[in-house]
């Protein structure tokens, strides 16, 4: 009796917090798709904004510059010159990717005074496998400075100048003095910004004269050309391209008329291509509403099939329905008086019910459902519920 009623507590007491816990899962399920609705607007705008965000882009003289958006993400591409002042500028579109196949020779010549700790320094755009000599002649005899080449758009501002960082974007580093020349190939299409640099106490004067072998875009093959009349061109992409679309903007030479000194400075936006980017949401927000059912669902109160030793043995499908009275102990006599009575889980409501197929009856019809809803055996024999019968005689 003592084991009977022990589990008759615990069987109260889990109806008692059933509603909480079930009210919590609720809770937490609504939570999930509130975020899965939230994130459904915002995942796929910061994708599509990591993937096509605008840029601004600067250009030098002799520069061939290839942008290669996704045209899956990008419907058309439109450039504008944000300092419409230097002409020269033209875009090239192209439905099949160009080839780096074309080649330009110029050079640049710079003499300069260069006071203690000062430094000047030059950028340039230049493409993979561009080949270029740097002949440098430094006054007076026995001066020396330091001749920098670092990818990247510009050097940046460092508390000394002997503290200039080498590390990966470094391409060459030589202490010059005399006369000499430095070559330097170009293995990765980038920034470039070349930097001379006085550690020394005396003021110098240095020559520097660039010959640059650039390798360039072949152009030649191109769909579409703008010479940025109004200041800006649009180039529309093909969905239907297998190797993919993109553009060229190149920049006039130093034989067409432009100085060492000008520069160009574009900014490059993309519209975006809106059926992809539908199908972007669609996508990530089934991906999260099925990884937040899938997290959910291993919380589930009401899946609790956790196997427990029968208090009494098994009895058998066929056996007559019995009330529970016989397995009550009869020397407590208001213990027995109650359990006949009263449901055992609330204490409340009449014994009105009995559970199939044991028979076992010891609650009111209301436990008795949610019994089998919570844990689904008998409290009594363990067996498996598999109705609860309302007993009109009660």
């Amino acid at each position: 009796m003592d084991s009977v009623r022990m589990e008759m507590q615990h069987q109260r007491y889990r109806l008692r917090n059933l509603e909480e816990e079930t009210l919590s899962y609720g809770e937490f399920k609504t939570y999930c798709f509130c975020l899965a609705i939230a994130l459904w607007f915002y995942a796929p705008a910061l994708l599509m904004e990591s993937i096509v965000g605008s840029e601004n882009v600067w250009l030098g003289p002799n520069s061939s510059l290839l942008v290669k958006p996704s045209s899956r993400f990008v419907q058309s591409i439109e450039v504008k010159e944000l300092d419409y002042s230097k002409p020269g500028l033209m875009l090239y579109g192209f439905y099949e990717n160009p080839s780096l196949s074309s080649v330009v020779n110029w050079s640049e010549s710079r003499v300069f005074p260069l006071s203690h700790d000062m430094y000047k320094g030059w950028r340039y755009f230049f493409n993979k496998g561009t080949l270029f000599n740097i002949t440098y002649k430094v006054e007076p005899q026995g001066s020396e400075v330091q001749l920098v080449v670092e990818e990247g758009t510009r050097l940046m501002p460092h508390s000394s100048l002997d503290k200039i960082p080498l590390h990966d974007t470094a391409r060459s580093r030589n202490l010059i003095q005399g006369s000499g020349m430095i070559t330097l190939e170009i293995s990765t299409s980038s920034y470039y910004y070349v930097t001379v640099a006085n550690l020394k106490r005396k003021d110098v004067e240095v020559e520097l004269t660039i010959d640059v072998r650039a390798v360039v875009f072949d152009t030649k093959q191109s769909s579409y050309n703008c010479t940025f009349g109004n200041g800006e061109c649009i180039f529309k992409l093909s969905a239907m391209s297998l190797v993919g679309s993109s553009i060229v903007v190149t920049s006039p030479g130093l034989s067409q008329g432009v100085s060492i000194e000008d520069e160009w400075n574009i900014s490059i936006s993309y519209e975006h291509r809106w059926v992809a980017y539908i199908i972007a949401t669609g996508l990530v927000f089934c991906f999260i509403l099925v990884a937040t059912q899938c997290c959910g669902g291993e919380g589930d109160p009401t899946d609790d099939d956790s196997p427990r030793k029968p208090l009494l043995a098994d009895k058998d499908g066929n056996a007559p329905f019995t009330n529970d009275d016989a397995s009550l102990d009869g020397n407590d006599e208001e213990a027995g008086k109650e359990s006949r009575c009263v449901c055992t889980i609330c204490y409340d409501a009449p014994r009105d019910c009995f559970f199939l197929p044991c028979g076992h009856c010891v609650s009111c019809f209301r436990c008795g459902t949610k019994i089998k809803k919570a844990a689904g055996r008998c409290p009594i024999c363990r067996r498996r519920m598999m109705k609860v019968k309302r007993n009109h005689k009660a």
